[in-house]
Parts: structure tokens; C-alpha cells; sequence
């Protein structure tokens, strides 16, 4: 009875702990997480051998803290960072209906692990009757240890109690109330905006697959004009942002930090008043504004946003999904674009009819991350190594066909193609972290005007607007927000100095190393804190994932700016000059210098050449001393 007892308790510790080890041994997670899991997993088993009410509380304990595990698990492996606004706010109903269409067979695997566990210790009876021998007080010490180093709580209360992250005080350009004049226009073109979800330029680039994966893409763009160094930057990394972004030329952000920005236009009762975005000057000019998309209109508050900014006409799932001659031939997440691409036509055929202009926007789906939704007219797969990179062929195709049918069948229009955003964790995830110095956004752009022209200027999505607007014969909206034309002048987001361009939703003030202060370095974040200011160490605005952010100084200790990315080399290489204070959670670049045993997440401080270190003190430590740092790279401060 006792071996069977021992049993039990055995296959419920290993079964509570589970989603834990598996976070840890993928480098996600400190070991710590683990022990703690261990011991909270002893305390449910000694609860329930109390019996009476305390197996009430083995219960509760049981269900919240694996629930809580699950929780952390999923938000370090999706962001690579613990529990934040970001995550939080993406916990609600909507959400979780569309993983539960998406992503079918992990959703409710996660479910049944755990009601499992939750009905496991009354399913398998654990009893004894030694664990009223066991003194209260040993287990309430035990029960303090356990929660002290649970990683959810851990990680809840650091969220909890951080002071606000340094983008949710960002600045916005004074743009006010506007009142859009109409200008006469000679011989108004109208619009084919298409938002390629997650299909990055990036994908065409033979030195990185080794192969051209969108190859009719590619050569389409060569017959446009095609902007090739367009970058995601701060508050663009979603395709409500993205698309606010580029149509608004204005970054969407939450007003708190525990919002998150999917939740923020659903509850507004007018997303962004005053701002002109690209419908509402559109509208001001007479065109008929469509927009259509697969997904549902209501999700992160789409529909609200377009329907206060220009668009007349909008069609969602809800709208399109009955329209199917095959109700079942649909995604999780709603139209497949060969249908989208279909409707999109016949609404052309009629906007075409009418002598006014029109406007019409898509948002395609098949090539969504984990795994694509590729529609089913593409033909049999071939060699595609993943689902994802046959999603993208096949996106490839559809869009190539569409884009080739509206500049044959339609006369004066002008058809954009413009990737939401780059493309979030996916099958291909690992070969574009590898590259991420060198992902782009996708932007091409034909008409019955528009030359064959390759555009260098570096460019984000807040210049998408004033670029079409270009194209289109505008002239009083070259400038606008973040953005200008890139076809007449560089992108505004660029022509600031280094610190202020890295920085610019951030507004950072002076900072400097002071001899005899300290710098103080935290994993939430994670985060560097110098001279009484707080910085959060990210890699293009992302979460920090086997990539190095380091703050220059110079020999004074004066601020000089950011450097981040992916490969130690690049940076060793940078880092021949000046004093630099950075966080890294690179393994290459960590095992350069701890050793055999690198850790996750590593701090440091000091001067580097090309080989590494050449004056110490470089440290693995949570706090350096300034004085230390600065004489020993030889600093001109006395």
C-alpha cells in the first residue's frame, strides 16, 4: 500500500511538473522554477492527506499554480519573456476562440493535461495517514520556500510592481483636430491596397533559404516600383499596428500599460478622432472605399478602426463565410484568400462600372503563423521543406495571379502590396531569427504611371500613407506624422541622430556613468538601470531572444546610443571602442565568456576588441560599480 501511496505521489509530482521541464530544457526557464514546482506539487500531496477541508485547498492550489505554469510556459515560449501587458491582454474570448480553431490539437491538449491533473489526486485516492506526523511547522517553512521561488508568482509580481515600460511614454506628433480640404486632383487614380499577412520580403531571399520562395513576387516587383529596405519598428509588430501604421502614419499604442493595443480600439468610442489617415482623405475626395478581409472585422477592433477613418464599406468573415458555394472550405481563421481573391474581383467588376474613383483593401490570411492556411486551388505540394514554406508558395501564386488580373482588367489603377508586419514565431522562425539585421517588410507598387524604379531609402510603415498618396496625385500629403514619400524624400523615423531614432517612442533624457554610483541590472525586462533611469533591453523592439542590446559610452561616460542584435561576432566587432553596459541572452556570445556553463541571461560591463574583452572588468553580476568600469577601461572622468 505504501509502494503504491509512493507511486502515486511520484506520477503526480512528474505530471505537475511537466509543462516546467519542458520550458527549462529548452533554455526558457531557470532551474529554480523547477525545485519550486516540485515543492508546491509535495504540498497539494500532504493537503489532501490532511483530508476534510484542507483537500479544498489542495484543490485550489492544485488548479491555480499548474494553470499558472501553463500561463509562464506559453508566454516565454511565444515572446521569450514572462507575464506583461502584451500577454495578459490577449487572454480573452476572442482570442481564444481563434487559437481554438488554429491551433486545435495543442488548445485542447493543454485543456485536457490539465483537468487531468486537477482530477488526479481524488482519482488516484492519495492517502496516508504520515502526513499528520509531519510538523506544521517544518511545512509551513517548506510552503514560504515554494512560493518564494515560484517562477509565475515571481514574474506576476514583477509586473505588478515595474514601473511603467518606456514605450507607454512615447510622443506623438502634434497633428490636432484636421480638416481635409480637397485639392483638385487631374486625373485620379484609384487604389488596390493588398496587406500580405507576415509575408516579408525576407522569404524572397535566395542567401537566406536558399531558394527564392516567392519567386512570381519577385519578379513582379521588378516591373513596379519596389521598395527594398523597408523596416518594422516600434509599435508596428501587429496587424492592427501595422495597418494603423500605414494608413494613419502614426504609431497605435495602449494609453496604459496593462492594456494591450488589441484591446484598445474595441474600447474606445472613436479609435484615434482627429487623425487623418489614408481612408479619410481618400473618402474626402470622392472615392468609394471598400475593405475586405477573412478574418473577423471585430478582432482587435478592425472594423471600428476603418469604419471611423474613411471606409464606407466593410466585408468580414461574418459577411463573406456565408457567401461560400462550400461552407466547410474556410481557416480557422475565417475566408482562405483564393476566396477572398474571387470576391475581390466581383466587387471590382462593379466599382470599375462607376465613373468615381474607388479604393479597395484587403488583408489576406494563408500565410498566418504557426503553419500557413494555404488555400486548397494551389497544387499538390512539391519539395516545401514545411507547411509554412508551401503556405508561402502558394501565396506566392494566388497574389502574383490576382495582382497580374487587376492591371489587366482594369484601367488608372494603382495596386500596392505591403506586408502587415514581419512575421511572428512560424516553421521558418529559426532561419529568419538567425537574419534578423536583415529582415524587410515587403512593399511594391504598380500603375499606369509608375516606372520600373528600385527605391533604396530606408523606409517604415509610417511612410506607406504619404507613398500611395503619391502615387495617386496627391500633392499636399508628401509629409504627414512619422511618415513622407518615399519616392521624394527620406523617412522622417530615420533623419534624427542615432540615440533619438533608436529611442524615439521612448523620449530617454540625458543618461551618463557616474563614478561611484552603480549599475543595476534585473531579469524582468529585462532591464539596465543607470543613473536613476530605467531602459528595457530589447532586439528591434522585440523581445530579447538569443540576442545581445548593449548601451554605448564614451570615455567620459556620455550616453553615445544603442546597439542591438543577434550575432556576437557583428557585435565583438562594433565593440573595438567605447565602454559598453548590456544585457545578452545570445549562447554563442555567452559561452565566449562564462565558459562551459553559460547562463541564460547574462550582464556586462566594460571594453571590448574584436577577440573580446581588453580591460577588465567584464561582469556576469546583477550590480557593476560604475568607478570600477571606467578605470578599467581607462576613462577620462577623474
Amino acid at each position: 500500500m505504501r509502494a503504491s501511496a509512493a507511486f502515486t505521489r511520484a506520477a503526480y509530482c512528474a505530471l505537475y511538473v511537466a509543462p516546467v521541464a519542458v520550458a527549462v530544457s529548452f533554455n526558457l526557464a531557470y532551474a529554480y522554477w523547477l525545485l519550486s514546482g516540485l515543492a508546491v506539487a509535495a504540498l497539494v500531496v500532504w493537503l489532501w492527506d490532511l483530508g476534510g477541508w484542507c483537500r479544498l485547498t489542495a484543490f485550489a492550489v492544485n488548479g491555480a499554480t499548474s494553470f499558472a505554469n501553463l500561463l509562464l510556459a506559453a508566454s516565454l515560449y511565444v515572446q521569450g519573456t514572462g507575464f506583461n501587458a502584451q500577454f495578459f491582454h490577449h487572454l480573452d474570448g476572442e482570442t481564444f476562440a481563434i487559437a481554438r480553431q488554429a491551433y486545435s490539437l495543442v488548445f485542447f491538449g493543454t485543456w485536457a493535461y490539465w483537468l487531468g491533473l486537477c482530477a488526479f489526486p481524488p482519482v488516484l485516492g492519495i492517502r496516508t495517514a504520515g502526513a499528520r506526523c509531519v510538523p506544521r511547522r517544518f511545512v509551513a517553512l517548506a510552503a514560504v520556500a515554494a512560493v518564494a521561488a515560484y517562477a509565475p508568482l515571481l514574474s506576476l509580481v514583477s509586473f505588478v510592481l515595474a514601473p511603467d515600460e518606456p514605450q507607454t511614454m512615447a510622443r506623438e506628433p502634434g497633428t490636432g483636430t484636421v480638416d481635409i480640404e480637397p485639392e483638385a486632383l487631374r486625373d485620379p487614380k484609384s487604389l488596390v491596397l493588398i496587406f500580405a499577412e507576415s509575408l516579408e520580403a525576407t522569404y524572397g531571399r535566395r542567401d537566406i533559404f536558399g531558394d527564392d520562395l516567392t519567386p512570381r513576387l519577385t519578379a513582379l516587383a521588378s516591373q513596379g516600383a519596389n521598395f527594398e529596405d523597408m523596416r518594422e519598428v516600434n509599435n508596428t509588430g501587429s496587424t492592427i499596428t501595422g495597418m494603423v501604421g500605414a494608413m494613419c502614419a502614426l504609431p497605435l499604442r495602449s494609453p496604459m500599460p496593462w492594456e494591450h493595443v488589441n484591446t484598445v480600439l474595441p474600447n474606445v468610442e472613436t479609435p484615434l478622432p482627429g487623425k487623418a489617415c489614408l481612408g479619410d482623405v481618400l473618402a474626402a475626395h470622392g472615392y468609394r472605399t471598400v475593405f475586405m478581409g477573412g478574418a473577423p472585422l471585430g478582432f482587435a477592433g478592425k472594423g471600428k478602426f476603418l469604419a471611423a477613418h474613411g471606409f464606407a464599406e466593410l466585408h468580414g468573415a461574418s459577411d463573406l463565410l456565408p457567401l461560400l458555394e462550400d461552407p466547410d472550405y474556410r481557416s480557422g481563421w475565417g475566408v482562405h484568400d483564393d476566396t477572398l481573391f474571387e470576391f475581390a474581383l466581383r466587387r471590382l467588376d462593379a466599382l470599375a462600372g462607376d465613373a468615381s474613383p474607388f479604393a479597395l483593401t484587403l488583408l489576406t490570411l494563408d500565410t498566418h503563423h504557426p503553419s500557413g492556411l494555404p488555400s486548397a486551388s494551389c497544387p499538390n505540394r512539391g519539395r516545401e521543406a514545411s507547411d509554412m514554406e508551401f503556405a508561402i508558395r502558394c501565396s506566392d501564386r494566388l497574389l502574383s495571379g490576382f495582382i497580374g488580373d487587376v492591371r489587366s482588367r482594369y484601367d488608372n489603377v494603382v495596386v500596392a502590396l505591403f506586408s502587415d508586419h514581419l512575421a511572428h514565431r512560424n516553421e521558418l522562425f529559426g532561419t529568419l531569427r538567425r537574419h534578423g539585421n536583415s529582415r524587410r517588410l515587403r512593399f511594391s507598387v504598380w500603375g499606369p504611371d509608375v516606372e520600373a524604379i528600385r527605391v533604396g531609402r530606408r523606409g517604415t510603415h509610417y511612410d506607406v500613407m504619404p507613398t500611395i498618396l503619391d502615387f495617386l496625385g496627391f500633392e499636399n500629403w508628401m509629409k504627414r506624422g512619422f511618415g513622407a514619400s518615399l519616392l521624394r524624400a527620406d523617412s522622417p523615423w530615420f533623419a534624427v541622430d542615432e540615440k533619438t531614432a533608436t529611442t524615439i517612442t521612448q523620449e530617454l533624457p540625458e543618461i551618463r556613468l557616474e563614478m561611484n554610483s552603480e549599475i543595476v541590472f534585473k531579469a524582468n525586462g529585462p532591464t539596465i538601470e543607470i543613473d536613476g533611469h530605467r531602459i528595457v533591453a530589447t532586439n528591434e523592439g522585440l523581445a530579447l531572444t538569443n540576442a545581445i542590446f548593449a548601451m554605448k559610452f564614451d570615455r567620459k561616460g556620455i550616453f553615445v546610443g544603442f546597439r542591438d542584435g543577434e550575432s556576437a561576432d557583428d557585435f565583438l566587432l562594433e565593440a573595438s571602442d567605447g565602454i559598453w553596459v548590456g544585457v545578452s541572452t545570445n549562447d554563442r556570445f555567452n559561452r565566449r565568456f562564462v565558459g562551459d556553463e553559460p547562463t541564460k541571461l547574462a550582464f556586462f560591463g566594460g571594453c571590448f576588441g574584436p577577440a573580446g574583452p581588453i580591460a577588465e572588468p567584464l561582469w556576469w553580476r546583477e550590480r557593476l560599480d560604475v568607478s570600477a568600469v571606467m578605470s578599467g577601461c581607462g576613462s577620462e572622468t577623474p
